[in-house]
């Protein structure tokens, strides 16, 4: 039972439908009706990408419950930033707003804590203030979650909780909670004494936070929630190149050999620990160090794994290196893999032939060196770029410049550089290489905020494999806002 459930509103109208400065889209209505509903439990709240979850905490702590004291955190310093600027320009402000920016120091942020009503601020600097014990939890009535769903380890080692939630959660475990998030649909991963647990978001969340209401997407179907969504087309492009085709055959069936070494081994040691291991081989690598194996056999599987991501990824020449690779280079005649490897990464001149037919483009990708081959290729047909990495010091400028700039043009980022994005403005997405998380895939495809998304993939690979799984679990996990376009080279029919 929550110990502290804030007042109710003051506002003389808070028993009609909410008001605003600017209208309220009928979702938003009924998730602020259903906040309202469910004061005395602590909430969870599902709400996809560009559906207004700044916008549901501006009404949250304005006109629902303009008199409840509320710390606010969010992940990062850029996004503290970003979400002050929105309450505070955007949205017409927020009396009592005290923002706890890195400039804010020493007896200031106290200062800020004892007389602001609403306070904005980071996990890690709130932690470190609320240990000094000058605090207590009576001083707040309300904490509000951004992004509930990064609070939790993606694979924790006999720790769920990301650092410093297990503190802060404890702190306030007797005030209201409030979680916001884009999507609670992935499973995450915990390890205790050799055994693996996988764990659905929602019920971990539930477990730390008790006595949980959910607000979920799939609630507001009936709603006004399809006018505001532009529905993202996942398009896959193949690539062709039977050098780089020969190298994942090689790896393919080295890994698929250590596989079954590791499991005859276990064999060997333990039934009850086969018995154990999942069939899944992404799951079977996060628990690799928890085995009863050598040190060698399970460096050489992990090795393996990601010189074929890097084969996938990687760009041409910084990968020439791994031929040389000890368990590759037995198998394979070096010297004519040397003469025949391509000069330039075959999904670098995909990328270039997509931006070339579209107008305004963005380019994810994993790695800085194809980040820097797609610039320069494009740039050498006219396109004018813009690099975005964990190098780029004022994101939201160069951003700034591409919109204005007229296409074609193209913005290239590194997932550093993608961090709390959004770029609307695009006519086409590309993912030059995708990752083993379903919702980390989704999320960045929806920095484009819908339009096309094209996946670029090397045919006849196992890549191929690993993409018809994503996309069949992006397309059962987030229906209402995917459509498939052309996947026909993924020769699988979705559900």
């Amino acid at each position: 039972m929550i110990m502290s459930p804030p007042p109710q509103p003051s506002n003389p109208q808070s028993n009609k439908s909410i008001t605003s400065r600017f209208d309220t889209r009928q979702y938003q209505e009924h998730i602020l009706q259903r906040i309202k509903e469910n004061r005395n439990q602590n909430i969870l709240v599902e709400l996809d990408c560009g559906l207004g979850k700044r916008v549901l905490t501006y009404k949250l702590i304005t006109e629902l419950f303009p008199d409840t004291r509320f710390i606010i955190t969010v992940n990062s310093s850029s996004s503290l930033q970003e979400t002050a600027q929105y309450l505070e320009e955007e949205y017409g402000g927020v009396e009592g707003l005290g923002v706890l920016s890195p400039r804010v120091r020493g007896p200031i942020r106290i200062k800020l804590l004892r007389e602001s009503r609403v306070v904005l601020c980071t996990a890690r600097v709130l932690a470190n203030i609320l240990r000094k014990g000058e605090l207590t939890p009576d001083r707040f009535q309300a904490l509000l979650i951004n992004e509930v769903d990064t609070i939790l380890r993606r694979v924790g080692h006999n720790q769920v909780l990301i650092q410093p939630w297990s503190f802060l959660l404890n702190f306030f475990k007797d005030r209201w909670i409030i979680g916001l998030s884009g999507t609670l649909r992935d499973d995450h991963v915990v390890i205790n004494d050799a055994q693996l647990q996988i764990r659905n978001e929602l019920q971990s969340l539930a477990g730390f936070m008790t006595n949980v209401e959910l607000i979920s997407m799939d609630e507001l179907v009936d709603t006004d929630m399809d006018q505001y969504i532009k529905p993202t087309v996942l398009d896959v492009a193949p690539v062709q190149d039977p050098v780089i085709r020969a190298i994942a055959l090689v790896l393919d069936d080295l890994i698929q050999s250590t596989r079954e070494e590791i499991y005859q081994v276990l064999k060997e040691e333990t039934t009850e620990q086969v018995g154990a291991l999942p069939e899944s081989t992404r799951l079977l690598h996060l628990m690799l160090q928890e085995l009863p194996i050598s040190e060698e056999l399970a460096q050489q599987y992990s090795g393996l794994l990601m010189v074929r991501k890097y084969l996938y990824g990687m760009s041409a020449k910084s990968f020439r290196r791994y031929l040389y690779h000890p368990t590759i280079k037995p198998q394979i005649d070096v010297k004519r893999m040397q003469q025949d490897w391509p000069k330039t990464t075959p999904k670098s001149i995909e990328a270039q032939n997509l931006t070339l037919k579209a107008g305004k483009t963005v380019i994810l990708s994993s790695y800085l060196n194809v980040v820097s081959e797609i610039d320069t290729l494009l740039k050498e047909k006219g396109i004018q770029t813009f690099k975005l990495t964990g190098r780029t010091m004022d994101k939201q400028a160069v951003l700034a410049k591409f919109k204005e700039v007229k296409p074609p043009a193209a913005v290239i980022l590194s997932p550093v550089g993608e961090r709390d994005l959004d770029l609307p403005d695009t006519d086409l997405l590309i993912i030059c290489d995708t990752v083993n998380t379903t919702k980390t895939i989704y999320q960045k495809m929806k920095r484009s905020r819908g339009g096309r998304v094209v996946f670029l993939v090397y045919r006849d690979t196992s890549e191929v494999g690993k993409l018809r799984r994503l996309i069949d679990n992006i397309m059962q996990r987030y229906p209402w806002s995917t459509q498939l376009g052309n996947t026909s080279a993924l020769n699988v029919k979705f559900s």
